[in-house]
């Protein structure tokens, strides 16, 4: 009969040989940085990059000492009632990410702007349909973005993200007496 561990056997004895302890081939195994060595990566492609400074320009202008967030998970923009459960919650909406959101000074998200998907990925249409659906039930001011807006003037785009009437005197940031 074959002895079928025989691969194992001569396996354990070289590393006996070379001096590699059990524990030490484990961590060796485990250790995903030696295994896919990291490298830094392009968080923004040029069309983001383009979109990102317009809108940043606009925040500006709406809140000065706002926050433009890029990537941003679903989960981290909007709150579930207490009473149900958050793994749940996390397991649904995970994966969704909005590509920009808009923050004021406070680090409340005032308004999320989405870029355009390929149409011909259903598996992207179904997730922005989600994502969609999410958002449509928050206050959040949703907008898509549309490439020609790059080259318009800030406070055009600021009236564009932040679509909400504002009263004579206006200022965002500020603290209101009572």
């Amino acid at each position: 009969m074959l002895n079928l561990h025989l691969p194992r056997a001569v396996g354990a004895w070289l590393s006996n040989l070379t001096g590699q302890s059990p524990e030490r081939r484990r961590a060796d195994a485990s250790d995903t940085v030696m295994h896919w060595p990291p490298t830094a990566a392009r968080v923004l492609v040029s069309a983001e990059r383009h979109a990102h400074k317009s809108i940043a320009q606009a925040l500006a202008l709406e809140h000065p000492k706002g926050f433009l967030l890029a990537h941003v998970p679903l989960h981290k923009l909007v709150r579930v009632p207490k009473q149900y459960s958050y793994r749940e919650w996390l397991s649904r909406t995970g994966l969704l990410t909005v590509d920009f959101a808009l923050c004021d000074e406070h680090g409340y998200v005032r308004s999320v702007v989405l870029l355009p998907i390929a149409e011909d990925q259903p598996r992207h249409s179904r997730k922005r349909e989600r994502l969609l659906r999410v958002l449509g039930a928050t206050e959040l001011a949703v907008t898509h973005w549309d490439r020609e807006w790059q080259n318009e003037a800030s406070d055009r785009l600021r009236d564009k993200l932040f679509p909400k009437a504002r009263a004579s005197g206006y200022y965002a940031d500020t603290p209101h007496a009572h």
